[in-house]
């Protein structure tokens, strides 16, 4: 296994893969420059990166005061035709209605398009410039989020967190000037989304090991790297210096080139990620507060490391097969669980989408022999895992909530989404291994209890 990691003269890279693993690699085709003052420079990067000389740049109220307007006047003074679609409001959805919002903006001769913004404005308009066929490129105003690389775009649709297939930018810039003007819960965002990897890499290797998924460790690598960069620069990050601010938005680009390099989210999601989108899913449904997307995996992200400590130290051994296939749900009974559990209209989503909703008796039992072989394996493997308390410390310093009681969630909701966000993707997790054992159900009830200390 091998990766090149190029760092030269403001550009980052990745170049030189070699892999034993069954995924496809990709070199991603994209050029991503990292520097204090390219604000002010920005016509010298895209001029040497994208072709023509007319654009579209597509910001909100908050991102042109920041950065779109110096854009425009940068791009303007280089002899560039600047087009502005500002999407008004107080908050930006990621519908289908604001991409038709940028389409309807897009004229005939519009060269490219400009996301001026983060995760909503990116995704929207990365939609937008692939229904259109345009290219599109990045000016990120906040390091919250490790998308910015990424081939689909998240958006709301029916009430459901739903992905959508577009095309990657061709070109990324971020200026650490600016994304420490970003608000605090855009950095705890952002940590959050990368420290989540922690959890992604071990729910990912027992998915290797118990449900059979392909597992690379190129993508290791990368991961690793990222979270080595931004667990070593926390207290830069929290006092948004330069050094913090380039750490931050490093650890989130090398942690997104992984879904360019194997055509997958597997590397960069798991439940964390589930428990976030079903917050989204249940605020828009029945109202009530939902975090941000980042900050809901950090919280997602607390959570699965109190489960992981769990099975860690169960005596494997111990697990009584009969009592598990006594207490296991039928198909018709799982069936009512998700519809029930779920959002209206949510829970038929899911079972659409997930084909391993339902394991046969044989099927489960298979799992369950292949995690207790495991399972030593899986203790060393979760020795990369940080201690729930040290992340609980990094939100604290940053102002940020800490559990689903913090951020305005009750304990209903919790519990849904503790028990059925396993179900919402295929991917293996830590809460389907506890639920394949019988588990779950006595494990979210001890973290509930523990709710109102975390």
């Amino acid at each position: 296994m091998h990766i090149d990691i190029i760092r030269k003269e403001n550009e980052l890279k990745i170049d030189n893969i070699s892999c034993g693993c069954s995924f496809d690699h990709d070199i991603p085709d994209m050029k991503i420059y990292i520097s204090t003052g390219l604000l002010g420079s920005i016509a010298d990067v895209i001029s040497g990166n994208m072709d023509g000389r007319s654009v579209l740049i597509v910001a909100d109220k908050n991102t042109y005061r920041v950065a779109a307007e110096k854009v425009i006047e940068n791009l303007s003074e280089n002899g560039y035709n600047c087009k502005l679609c500002l999407l008004e409001g107080e908050k930006v959805e990621p519908s289908p209605e604001r991409t038709q919002e940028i389409i309807s903006a897009i004229e005939p001769n519009t060269d490219f398009l400009l996301s001026v913004g983060s995760g909503v404005i990116t995704d929207l308009t990365r939609r937008a410039s692939f229904l259109q066929e345009k290219p599109f490129a990045v000016f990120g105003t906040a390091a919250s989020m490790d998308g910015y690389t990424s081939i689909t775009s998240s958006l709301m649709e029916n009430g459901m967190k739903i992905t959508k297939y577009g095309h990657s930018a061709k070109l990324l810039m971020f200026d650490p000037a600016v994304l420490a003007t970003a608000p605090a819960p855009m950095q705890a965002a952002g940590i959050g989304d990368v420290l989540a990897k922690y959890n992604v890499l071990v729910d990912w290797k027992l998915g290797a090991a118990v449900a059979g998924e392909t597992f690379c460790p190129v993508c290791e690598k990368l991961l690793l790297e990222a979270l080595d960069l931004c667990s070593s620069n926390v207290d830069e990050i929290i006092k948004r210096t330069a050094k913090g601010m380039q750490a931050l938005i490093e650890s989130l680009i090398l942690a997104g080139l992984t879904v360019l390099i194997v055509r997958s989210t597997r590397p960069v999601a798991s439940v964390e990620h589930n428990i976030s989108h079903y917050f989204e899913m249940a605020a828009l449904a029945y109202g009530g507060s939902s975090p941000s997307h980042g900050i809901g995996v950090g919280i997602g992200l607390i959570y699965s490391l109190l489960f992981h400590d769990i099975l860690r130290n169960l005596d494997i051994d111990s697990i009584d097969e009969d009592k598990i296939k006594a207490q296991k749900m039928s198909k018709e009974q799982k069936k009512d669980f998700l519809l029930s559990y779920y959002p209206p209209g949510i829970g038929e989503e899911v079972m659409l989408a997930n084909e391993t909703w339902h394991l046969t008796w044989p099927q489960q039992l298979s799992r369950i022999k292949a995690l207790k072989d495991y399972h030593e394996q899986y203790k060393k493997d979760c020795d990369i895992l940080p201690s729930y308390k040290d992340i609980i410390d990094i939100f604290e310093k940053l102002a940020s909530p800490t559990s689903a009681k913090k951020a305005g969630i009750d304990r209903d909701r919790l519990e849904k989404a503790l028990l059925c966000t396993k179900d919402y993707r295929t991917r293996y997790s830590i809460s389907q291994a506890l639920d394949e054992l019988g588990m779950l159900p006595e494990c979210v009830d001890k973290i509930l209890s523990m709710e109102d200390s975390l």
